[in-house]
């Protein structure tokens, strides 16, 4: 009988009426079919939550302040709150301030406690120990009591209101007044209150700085980091703009204050909400007393501590670890996201340049920080000697040496006592003058250091100095990053390093020693003065020509980073750092001022042995030794000062940072941008937390702003955590934004992995449309937060598609039963076809539960291609399974895409095996096209079900059945159970029978004990069509059905994982199998017997050739069994040893047992007499052979049609003499065949000689031809050796000349004569070849030869009293602006020769009389 239709509980109808069996399984069927069963519903409906995760309740909302402030904390006693503090050196021990800071106190003081005697005295009490331990326990509450009397929240002080507090105020004041305003419209009069503009007193807070050491849990040391950069950089709440002192409650005008009672409650941030935190004041220290939180650098103050617990407090709701490096301090405390930047994956410095720049420092919206997780270790470098040293730079002048800034401290400045060392050790270096190795391992710079480098490069040698332990910086801390410099504008670092002390001290030496007189000097001591002069001379000369061919070098750009943290408790950093903060500073200034060197930057030069080292400008002759310093900008017009970011800190080189850090933090104020706050709750029927509504972020194009504006967009996210913690460390919540083409449905861009507790992301973009889509694992609750200065749009993919993408809406309600667990089950199947031009198509769908959305977990949507009438190929997977030409495979994740060619037919399956018993329900399908799509529902009929039990076979079959079908399409479920029969259904397979006839056994299905893989097939004939593989179960899905009678389904064990399956044992025993059909037509199945009925056949046709064949085979079969067992029976030993007859023994036999059978019964009764035959002597007849066409078994057949074949047997002669002769027709055609032969051989030879010739020939013409070309390519190779080779001397007679050029103009440059300055301008007429150095050099040669004409002709016309050379010189200086000269006297004598036109004469005179002459020159 075909199903029929059946209706659920609501009466809906869920399954179409069938083809009739009649109509489906052909006449010429001989077996009856299988009777099918339906499905069973479910005994009981178990539905269960799948939600793994078990979250930690919320901590209380914070009621808000006025609230807070009317408890009174300052009455009853506290009670100890915990946190989960963990830590592997120490034990906690959870104490009050006044205990532990006591203890610490005794400690410090150097005072053994009282209460350790009184221990040492336990076990020897005498009459004194009560009244020591009253005396001691008495000290100790007087101790307690006065340093709880010091005890203080913080600093707190009065000042004025800032403009920003009154504008605050004036807010407050505002709502107030819009509240009166309500007020009186209710009838409630209240006075008015005048607003006063004028700023008042307040109180406020001045937090200290922070104890930090690495004893300290790293948890700790964290948050230490983060209260002193918010301490530091005066970082206030961003939704309330109050500072972190606001954040401890109770308070007394706007301050904290001292609890003796130990309550306090903290308002932190958590999940976008402000939370209350309630904590006691009991801290967790060592058992010495030691704090394990962070204190106060005054440890009367206890906000460090307070807020710190809070914190751990608030992290317990997390479950996690470790807070190093997430950004959950931050924003509890203050509101703010942070990103965090892995230093070893960042490309560019990009978003780091822009978050640094001067308009996020004044308006304290983004926070630059760094940190390590890592132990600096040692920094070392190799040893080289002095002379490896100088051919290193000679070889490679770029490369760079590690120098390390040692011995600064906070502000950047060495100490005097390393300097004092420096100065001691390089004094040992010039005494013991050694040419010998020296190791280099660091040069150690000092504030006024000059290195002679690009940024690292030192010409000079290294001191071999101590290395130092390391570098002092704390790990899992974070320092922040104030500014940076960066020499983008070409300005070379060089100009900016001082001189080192070293250089200054050999200039003052050489200075004394020129002035030093040498009249009373002995000549040793002359000598000897003469030759330190020489030999400081050379020292000077050449750092002055290294620094000039390092000035002249392309300047390299570099980054320097300072960093700063006012933590104390640690020694200074050291760290890398070529530059100190004042030569910083001058690079700073030059490049604001855009100037290429500091204004007082010159090169000093030396004269000769008797003349001292003066500078460049002829006008510094002071006799003492001065050089003026680099940060003098006074003679700079209207010179501009760098931004100031404040003090302190310390420099580091780029990479340097890079070496030391490992992550960069930057923190963001999310009010600064028009913010949205999104909390999204978990569902307990699901797995992970829906966010189909706000899947899609667009940021939308300011149309007021240029195209070119950038935009800033904040992304953060925190999730919720589960109490288990395996369960954290195995899936972490994560989110991640994405660039996604709708078109394709796939990431074009994936973005950084948020995936902290707390964390977000700043993306720069234009100022245009911006599309995102997010991907979020959140098995609980998450909170997004999404800033942008631009207006933020939130969307479901279904939405966007349909406002943007005009796609177009279809929905279906499909209705579905109840299913059992761990079944198998298609719950619908549409029909899709794209009716489109194009190429191909998609569309979207989305599919979802209105009973239980659990259920989309177990299942998975199926898109099979329909292949074409007259096209049956199927596809062979690597999995070696035929599928249909086109099929695959997605799990239900949201809203998916699916890709499709035009003009084809498709299935689109839902299937599955839930976990659980389900209940009725409905699915609601929505599919968004725009193209042309049809989309059609198909009706299935009711599933059926098919059992049996399994038997035995030596193939391992489990079933083969015929199937039989009207072009339907079909999913096969086969599942294996282990049964037992009821005892009602045991007696009706005994043979008894209840009323009402025989009755089909129940089987109660349990699990299998083993796996056992299974293997189903389906066969057209004997052709394999499709198979697939399965433990215990295994499924077909979707296979096309037509109307045919030779397609066979096979179930069958795999032999070579389970051998025993082919023997009956307790394993295959209660073995049964369980087919379950989703059809869209009636299907039929019927047992395959063929096999069997052709083994029936042989077996008959064997017994009718030779009678009793089965018996004799069945007594042999027994007795070999028989042979195999041990121990036998006397009855089977009897039967093991009788004799095996033959076939005629076995004919004599029975021809014996017929002779010796009686008469008739009937002759007996009548008395008559019978006649006795007489024995006939019969020939034995020979056996016929069976014709072939008479046997089934192929084998047989096979071999009788042999045997019926013509047999032909050739007989060969046994001399071949008689075989090989030969006619002499034969002879004829053999010679004329050899003949033939040599001819064919001649005209093969006669053809190899002449294609001999011609090859010799081509051979020739082709060396010819490579002779030729050799010899032109060669003679074309000489001439452009002649060419180079004169192209050679002439470079030479250019280089010589230019050499012989360059040595004159030296030989003039370095002459102490004023020479005549047109010689060497006619030298330097062409300075493009000329060294840039030496030509600035004669530039300065030119333009001092012409200070010194003028000079000697102005002298010379003072003496002359020439007033026309007077007045030439002077316009000469004035065209020329030429400094350096004196023209006073001039000046003077011109203005007294002004009015006089005798005046030369008449001074000429005066001369004469007073017995003088003038100067001729």
């Amino acid at each position: 009988m075909p199903p029929k239709t059946t209706k659920d509980q609501k009466g809906r109808q869920l399954f179409k009426v069938g083809t009739p069996l009649k109509d489906v399984i052909p006449q010429s069927v001989k077996n009856p079919p299988r009777d099918p069963k339906t499905l069973k519903a479910p005994e009981q409906i178990t539905k269960q939550s799948m939600q793994e995760y078990h979250a930690f309740a919320d901590p209380e909302e914070w009621p808000g302040d006025e609230v807070i402030q009317g408890i009174n904390l300052l009455q009853g006693e506290s009670q100890l709150t915990k946190c989960n503090f963990e830590t592997d050196k120490y034990v906690a021990f959870w104490r009050r301030p006044k205990n532990f800071l006591r203890q610490r106190w005794q400690q410090e003081s150097e005072h053994e406690p009282p209460y350790m005697n009184m221990r040492e005295n336990r076990y020897n009490m005498n009459d004194d120990y009560y009244s020591t331990r009253l005396e001691t326990v008495e000290k100790i509450h007087y101790m307690e009591k006065e340093v709880e009397h010091q005890l203080t929240i913080c600093e707190s002080y009065e000042r004025m209101e800032t403009q920003d507090e009154v504008e605050l105020r004036r807010k407050d004041f505002l709502e107030k007044q819009a509240a009166q305003q309500k007020n009186k419209k209710a009838g409630k009069k209240q006075a008015e209150e005048v607003f006063d503009e004028n700023p008042k007193m307040t109180s406020d807070v001045r937090l200290s700085d922070l104890m930090c050491s690495d004893t300290l849990p790293p948890n700790s040391r964290w948050i230490a980091s983060q209260l002193q950069q918010i301490k530091d950089r005066d970082i206030r709440d961003c939704y309330t703009q109050k500072s972190l002192s606001s954040k401890i409650y109770p308070q007394k005008d706007g301050a904290p204050i001292y609890n003796p009672n130990g309550k306090y409650i903290v308002k932190l941030y958590f999940m976008g909400k402000e939370r209350k935190i309630q904590v006691s004041d009991h801290m967790p220290t060592t058992f010495d007393g030691q704090a394990l939180l962070p204190q106060s650098v005054d440890k009367n103050q206890l906000w460090p501590m307070i807020i710190s617990k809070a914190v751990l407090q608030l992290w317990d709701y997390q479950s996690k670890g470790s807070l190093v490096g997430d950004g959950f301090v931050m924003y509890s405390l203050m509101g703010l996201l942070t990103e965090t930047i892995d230093l070893k994956t960042i490309n560019s410095w990009g978003i780091i340049d822009n978050m640094m720049n001067n308009n996020h420092y004044v308006q304290k919206d983004v926070f630059v920080s760094t940190y390590s997780y890592k132990n600096q270790s040692n920094l070392n470098t190799n040893n080289r000697s002095k002379k490896e040293f100088q051919l290193e730079l000679l070889r490679n002048p770029k490369k760079e040496f590690e120098n390390y800034e040692i011995g600064r401290n906070k502000h950047g400045s060495p100490s005097q006592h390393q300097q004092q060392q420096d100065e001691q050790e390089e004094q040992q270096e010039e005494m013991q003058q050694d040419d010998g190795q020296e190791k280099v391992q660091r040069f150690r710079k000092t504030q006024r250091g000059f290195s002679f480098e690009s940024l690292s490069r030192s010409y000079s040698i290294p001191k071999s100095l101590k290395i130092p332990g390391n570098t002092n910086l704390n790990t899992c801390f974070s320092y922040s990053i104030v500014e940076q410099f960066q020499n983008e504008t070409g300005f070379n670092m060089v100009y900016a390093q001082k001189r080192s002390d070293r250089e200054l001290r050999l200039r003052q030496e050489y200075f004394d020693l020129c002035k030093t007189p040498m009249n009373k000097m002995t000549k040793e001591e002359k000598l000897e003065l003469r030759r330190r002069k020489k030999e400081i001379k050379e020292k000077l000369q050449d750092d002055d020509k290294k620094r000039i061919s390092l000035i002249s070098q392309q300047p390299v750009k570099h980054r320097y980073l300072r960093l700063k943290s006012d933590v104390q408790g640690k020694d200074p950093v050291i760290v890398f750092s070529p530059l100190a903060a004042d030569e910083i500073y001058i690079a700073k200034k030059c490049v604001v001022n855009k100037l290429n060197k500091p204004p007082n930057y010159d090169i000093p030069e030396i004269k000769g042995d008797d003349k001292s080292v003066v500078s460049a400008n002829p006008k510094n002759t002071d006799d003492s030794f001065t050089v003026k310093p680099l940060e003098d900008f006074s003679s700079v017009a209207n010179a501009q000062e760098p931004f100031n970011r404040g003090e302190g800190g310390f420099w580091v080189h780029e990479k340097e940072f890079l070496s030391l850090f490992e992550y960069i933090q930057i923190a963001y104020d999310p009010k600064r941008y028009n913010l949205q706050l999104l909390q999204i709750q978990s569902n307990p029927d699901n797995d992970i937390t829906n966010y189909d509504n706000i899947e899609m972020i667009i940021v939308q194009r300011d149309p007021d702003a240029d195209d070119n504006a950038q935009v800033s967009f904040l992304y953060g996210f925190q999730p919720k955590y589960s109490q288990d913690k395996d369960l954290n460390q195995q899936i972490r919540p994560y989110s991640m934004l994405q660039r996604f083409d709708l078109e394709t449905y796939e990431s074009i861009l994936d973005y950084k992995l948020l995936n902290q507790c707390v964390s977000s992301q700043m993306l720069l973009l234009d100022n245009k449309n911006h599309i995102f889509k997010m991907n979020i694992y959140s098995p609980l609750n998450f909170t997004m937060w999404l800033a942008s200065n631009n207006k933020i749009i939130t969307q479901s993919v279904f939405d966007y598609l349909i406002d943007y993408e005009n796609y177009q809406k279809q929905s279906f309600q499909i209705d579905y039963p109840q299913c059992e667990a761990n079944r198998y089950y298609v719950y619908f199947r549409f029909k899709v076809f794209l009716n489109s031009p194009k190429d191909n198509g998609s569309f979207v769908y989305r599919l979802k539960s209105t009973t239980d959305n659990q259920l989309l977990k177990f299942l998975k949507i199926k898109l099979c291609e329909i292949p074409p009438p007259d096209n049956n190929l199927m596809l062979t997977t690597i999995e070696g399974v035929h599928k249909n030409l086109f099929e695959s495979e997605s799990i239900i994740n949201g809203t998916q895409r699916m890709m499709l060619r035009s003009q084809t037919n498709y299935y689109f399956i839902l299937e599955g095996t839930p976990l659980y018993n389900t209940q009725e329900g409905t699915f609601e399908l929505d599919f968004l096209v725009n193209s042309e799509f049809t989309f059609t529902l198909l009706e299935n009929v009711e599933p059926t079900r098919y059992y049996d039990k399994y038997i035995p076979t030596k193939y391992g079959t489990i079933f083969r059945e015929r199937i039989f079908a009207n072009d339907a399409y079909a999913s096969i479920y086969v599942r294996l159970t282990e049964g037992q029969q009821a005892q009602q259904q045991q007696q009706v397979a005994k043979g008894k029978q209840t009323k009402g006839g025989p009755q089909e056994l129940e089987i109660v299905e349990s699990e299998m004990r083993g796996e056992r893989l299974i293997r189903l097939e389906l066969y057209h004939g004997e052709d394999l069509i499709v198979y697939n593989y399965g433990i215990n179960s295994v499924t077909l899905s979707n296979i096309a059905l037509p109307k045919d009678e030779n397609y066979v389904i096979q179930a069958s064990f795999d032999l070579r994982e389970w051998p025993e399956a082919k023997i009956k044992s307790e394993e295959t025993d209660n073995i049964y199998w369980f087919t379950t059909i989703f059809a869209s037509d009636t299907v039929a199945l019927v047992r395959d017997t063929t096999k069997e009925d052709k083994e029936k056949a042989i077996k008959k046709s064997w017994e009718d050739k030779e009678p009793g064949r089965a018996v004799n085979a069945k007594k042999s079969r027994t007795k070999y069994l028989l042979t195999l067992k041990e121990e036998l029976t006397p009855d089977e030993q009897a039967l093991v040893n009788a004799p095996r007859m033959t076939k005629k023994q076995r004919e004599e036999e029975a021809k014996q047992a017929a002779q010796k059978k009686g008469p008739k019964k009937d002759d007996k009764k009548t008395g008559k007499q019978t006649k006795v035959e007489a024995p006939v002597e019969t020939v034995p007849q020979q056996r016929q052979i069976p014709k072939s066409e008479n046997h089934v078994n192929e084998a047989i057949t096979q071999f009788l049609q042999h045997l019926e074949q013509d047999r032909i047997m050739d007989h060969y002669a046994r001399h071949a003499g008689l075989i090989n002769v030969r006619s002499d027709v034969q002879k004829r055609e053999i010679v004329e065949g050899i003949l033939m032969g040599k001819e064919e051989i001649a005209g093969i030879i006669q053809r190899n000689l002449k294609m001999r010739e011609e090859i010799k020939l081509l051979q020739k013409d082709n060396k010819e031809i490579l002779i030729n070309e050799f010899q032109s390519y060669r003679s074309s190779y000489k001439q452009e050796l002649t060419d180079i080779f004169q192209q050679r001397d002439c470079i030479k007679q250019d280089l010589t000349q230019l050499m012989k050029k360059e040595q004159q103009l030296f030989d003039l440059c370095k002459s102490d004569k004023v020479g005549n300055p047109e010689d060497i301008e006619k030298l330097i007429a062409d300075p493009s070849q000329l060294d840039p150095v030496l030509v600035n050099a004669a530039k300065q040669v030119i333009n001092n030869w012409r200070i010194a004409i003028i000079q000697e002709k102005i002298n010379t016309a003072l003496q002359n009293f020439d007033i026309d050379t007077l007045q030439k010189c002077v316009d000469q200086i004035s065209q020329l602006n030429i400094e350096g000269i004196d023209t006073s006297s001039a000046e003077d004598m011109l203005d007294e020769a002004s009015g006089n036109p005798n005046f030369q004469t008449e001074k000429l005179a005066e001369l004469k009389k007073q017995g003088k002459k003038p100067n001729k020159k």
